[in-house]
């Protein structure tokens, strides 16, 4: 199965290194006091698509509750989709079976969101971190012990730091172990969900600016999940925008933050604060009216259209593709049209004329 033209990434060999297509997730909603049956479904991820290439980073962002950490979690098949494919490095991951999945797991690794939930408070953070090395019978002794000291190195903390326990560690220094447990395995593909969203502002870019370090010594590609529009634009190669389940925008990170076509996608880049007091005075916020509507029964046609001041009847019987809106750009809307107003950010490490 193959993805429309705009979706795929490729990595030199000209495959890509992680492919998702179709990709479907509902949980099932269960009702009755006595004999407990199923009333309906939360429709979390619905038929999302794209691909990641080695080096790569992807961005998917969107407001809490919009699917972007199921599909991640999906992805890992730390939950079981319901539906689509899931290919990494060519395997197909949905159709294997739990002992197949546990040797794809050295080269498909997660950080989770919370540094300190994701860590046994009880055991030293040197055991936690050589922990993986264990499970997949990669231990040896005082190779072992020097590949946990390595690791600890590359994230920036001390190989003497084996020896504590989380609780004596900040909350960035939490994170940056928990990286180190994910680079153990020598991974290809981290998913990266929220990395820094629990941590202050001035942690956050030490953790980002250390991610990318990482990715440049170590060829990483990454798939960035978060809703910090300003921290993904600073990571991120390309970008994919979800709302209630769904990918309704997606392009490289000059289309999406210079450009954005989708109304959704204006709306959120407006609410982002610009650091030029001038320009931040001259902008239009795009206040969304009402809430988002709930999973268990999304609107009919485009799912945007309840909050979409440009919505008219088509919106309401037919649902938009994710067609091709300009070269690598692709956008879900009947209406679609770009934004010209160059979003101005801080200068990132990506290049100069972001």
């Amino acid at each position: 199965m193959s993805l429309p033209a705009g979706f795929t990434a490729t990595d030199r060999a000209g495959e890509p290194l992680l492919e998702v297509t179709d990709l479907v997730k509902h949980f099932p909603v269960r009702g009755g006091k006595v004999f407990r049956h199923t009333i309906g479904e939360v429709h979390a991820v619905c038929g999302v698509s794209f691909s990641i290439g080695t080096g790569e980073t992807l961005g998917l962002v969107g407001e809490s509750g919009c699917g972007k950490s199921t599909t991640a979690r999906s992805i890992l098949q730390l939950v079981e989709p319901t539906s689509g494919s899931v290919r990494f490095e060519g395997k197909e991951l949905t159709t294997l079976s739990p002992s197949e999945m546990r040797g794809v797991r050295r080269e498909l690794q997660v950080v989770f969101q919370d540094p300190y939930a994701s860590l046994d408070p009880k055991i030293p953070v040197g055991e936690t971190i050589a922990e993986p090395l264990k499970v997949h019978g990669m231990w040896r002794g005082n190779d072992g012990n020097q590949r946990v000291a390595e690791v600890l190195r590359q994230v920036g903390l001390s190989p003497s730091h084996a020896g504590r326990f989380p609780n004596e560690f900040s909350g960035g220094q939490r994170q940056r172990i928990g990286i180190a447990r994910a680079l153990i395995m020598e991974p290809h593909l981290l998913v990266l969900d929220e990395p820094v969203s629990a941590l202050d502002v001035s942690i956050q870019a030490g953790v980002v600016n250390l991610l990318e370090d990482l990715q440049e010594q170590l060829g990483l590609a990454y798939l960035f999940v978060a809703h910090d529009l300003s921290v993904v634009r600073h990571i991120s190669d390309r970008v994919a925008v979800m709302y209630l389940g769904k990918i309704v925008e997606m392009g490289s990170r000059q289309q999406i933050y210079g450009q954005p076509a989708h109304p959704y996608t204006q709306a959120l880049l407006s609410a982002v604060p610009v650091p030029d007091p001038r320009i931040e005075r001259e902008r239009k916020r795009i206040v969304l009216p009402g809430d988002v509507p709930s999973p268990i029964d999304p609107p009919s046609g485009c799912r945007f259209r309840t909050r979409c001041w440009k919505a008219q009847d088509i919106c309401v019987t037919q649902e938009p593709r994710l067609d091709p809106f300009d070269e690598h750009h692709t956008v879900a809307c009947h209406f679609a049209a770009a934004d010209r107003e160059v979003l101005s950010f801080s200068p990132t490490r990506r290049g100069s004329s972001d």
